[in-house]
């Protein structure tokens, strides 16, 4: 099982360069012809990661998201999955190219590093903490495309205002289509954090029950990452509330994605600085 796991860290990255040279190549020529081929090559690729994810689970008898470049490869796949249920909802492949080079450059930062730092933390074996953390970076994921296509919207505003009219702007999908594809990603997103936010609930009562009395202690669901978390859904929620019935469309609702991101990431980012937390695992002790 080694050989198959070492073989796939070889075989992802060559798998991403090669969907995204396919997407990059479809919006450089737009052939009908790529349409279908970036297509399968996007649908193998995530098929591939997705039972290496599970072999490595199998091996190391964990979910591999305990250190950041397992992290990163984990969150490249999240990428390309929710993507691909968009591409295939809106049948939109123009930004296919944006979203896969990303992929890439995460997977190819984790599988160069692939032996760096383990952490062997036994409560990252717990099914409850691989089913939260899942969901969470799927929600993130979604909730990162949502940000990326708000700002390829405000983007061809800009571009229509200036009358800038070359290839970007020509191969771009129109400003109604990115601002569904920016609310879709985000509709995503919300139950994806939601059913995150539920699991690790659960997770986190049933656990306390079951380690020693110090880690116990610091089980609490007024941890600032839940918190904040818990803010973040309702934030989000609320804006799709206002795009569902109150009208919010256009420049207003992609302007509140994108501050609605950074503001995501200052916080979150905020948070680990300062604030202790039980979802810390570079020390090894976390939960």
């Amino acid at each position: 099982m080694h050989e198959i796991i070492a073989a796939a860290n070889v075989l992802l990255p060559l798998l991403y360069l090669v969907t995204w040279g396919a997407y990059l190549w479809l919006f450089l020529t737009n052939r009908d012809a790529l349409r279908l081929w970036s297509r399968r090559l996007l649908d193998f690729t995530v098929l591939v990661h997705v039972a290496t994810v599970v072999l490595r689970t199998v091996a190391q008898g964990r979910l591999p998201m305990s250190t950041t470049l397992e992290f990163l490869s984990l969150l490249a796949l999240a990428l390309m999955m929710i993507y691909a249920v968009i591409e295939h909802r809106l049948d939109v492949r123009q930004t296919g190219f944006l979203v896969t080079g990303l992929a890439l450059i995460m997977q190819v930062c984790a599988s160069a590093i692939a032996n760096g730092g383990q952490i062997t933390d036994p409560l990252l074996e717990d099914p409850g903490y691989a089913g939260h953390a899942l969901l969470v970076v799927l929600a993130y994921a979604a909730l990162s495309l949502s940000f990326l296509y708000a700002i390829l919207y405000l983007l061809q505003i800009r571009q229509l205002s200036r009358k800038q009219f070359g290839l970007f702007f020509r191969r771009m999908p129109p400003l109604e289509t990115l601002e569904r594809m920016s609310v879709g990603a985000a509709k995503l997103g919300v139950p994806l954090l939601f059913g995150s936010l539920c699991l690790g609930h659960l997770w986190l009562y049933s656990l306390a029950d079951r380690v020693d009395p110090q880690t116990a202690a610091t089980l609490t669901p007024f941890d600032p990452k839940i918190l904040a978390s818990w803010v973040i859904f309702l934030g989000y929620a609320a804006g799709l509330v206002g795009h569902r019935w109150w009208g919010w469309r256009g420049r207003r609702m992609n302007v509140l994605a994108i501050a609605a991101y950074l503001v995501v990431i200052a916080t979150m980012s905020v948070i680990d600085y300062i604030f202790p937390s039980f979802h810390d695992f570079t020390q090894g002790g976390g939960v």
